[in-house]
């Protein structure tokens, strides 16, 4: 049984705004010339219509602007308002004076509603839609997320056993009054924040650097010491011991003339307590004979 359900959107990499402002065109030129219950039918159309997402620019045309002065038709432009920028609960709560919206503009606005729900959780779920949406049941509202998907509105995984949708990516949708000055203040934090984070990390690599030069030379003169002591005790013939000192390190070098070289009263003396039976020896101050 299948647990999850993955579909790429066929518009990975393209800009969404620019592929549905693409479809709003042919509406922007019309409310050029179309006035009061022309504009109103226009934005009706606008809404219902397949693949028009975004309403940002329809929603600055001077004739529909002029909409908001006129008491009948004003209601027209507080939708489209909702339609840009808004959600299917601000819907809702303000049904009584908009006008009445058709199951085909409900299901784009329910589908825009996913996307503003995903800026704030890229995994929600199911139980949390199916509240904020007022949908009955689990199938419908993963038909609408699928329909969503095929139409490029958001990029997503649905997991059926965790019972959640994982949206990876989403369109893009118009800035709501004041979110321009809220989003700016963000970029703002957060240059601020990378700034300091790179000074930071040019102070460590500055440290780390006269460190390195710090232990090479340290190291360097280490080498020319070892080498000019080195130099200075060089052998003069075979078969002799000598010592290797230096300030931070001592050095013992044996040079043997054949395998009799090492003639030095404690290395006969070793030589004769093994030969002998040194432990017996030891303990009685006698030479045990061997054999």
């Amino acid at each position: 049984m299948a647990t999850s359900t993955t579909t790429e959107t066929p518009a990975s990499g393209e800009s969404f705004k620019s592929l549905f402002g693409q479809r709003l065109e042919p509406y922007l030129a019309l409310s050029k010339s179309a006035k009061g219950v022309g504009c109103v039918q226009l934005i009706k159309d606008a809404l219902a219509a397949p693949g028009v997402m975004v309403f940002g620019e329809l929603l600055d045309m001077p004739n529909v602007v002029d909409l908001k002065a006129n008491p009948e038709h004003s209601r027209y432009y507080r939708l489209l308002e909702i339609f840009s920028f808004g959600t299917f609960q601000d819907y809702q709560q303000n049904k009584d004076s908009l006008p009445e919206i058709s199951d085909t503009q409900r299901t784009k606005l329910q589908q825009l509603s996913i996307v503003t729900l995903s800026e704030r959780t890229r995994a929600i779920p199911y139980k949390d839609l199916l509240e904020y949406l007022e949908i009955d049941n689990v199938r419908q509202l993963e038909d609408l997320i699928m329909d969503a998907i095929y139409q490029n509105v958001i990029n997503a995984n649905l997991d059926q056993k965790l019972k959640l949708v994982e949206v990876h990516s989403a369109m893009g949708r118009d800035l709501r009054p004041g979110q321009a000055q809220v989003m700016l203040k963000v970029l703002e934090d957060w240059t601020k924040t990378s700034e300091a984070l790179l000074k930071a990390l040019s102070a460590k690599m500055t440290q780390v650097q006269q460190n390195y030069e710090r232990e090479k030379q340290a190291r360097e003169a280490f080498e020319k010491e070892l080498e000019r002591i080195k130099n200075e005790n060089a052998p003069s013939g075979s078969g002799k011991h000598r010592k290797l000192a230096g300030a931070s390190t001592a050095m013992m070098d044996y040079e043997m003339g054949d395998q009799h070289g090492f003639q030095s009263p404690e290395f006969m003396g070793e030589i004769e307590r093994m030969s002998y039976g040194g432990a017996a020896g030891k303990r009685t101050g006698k030479r045990v004979p061997r054999g």
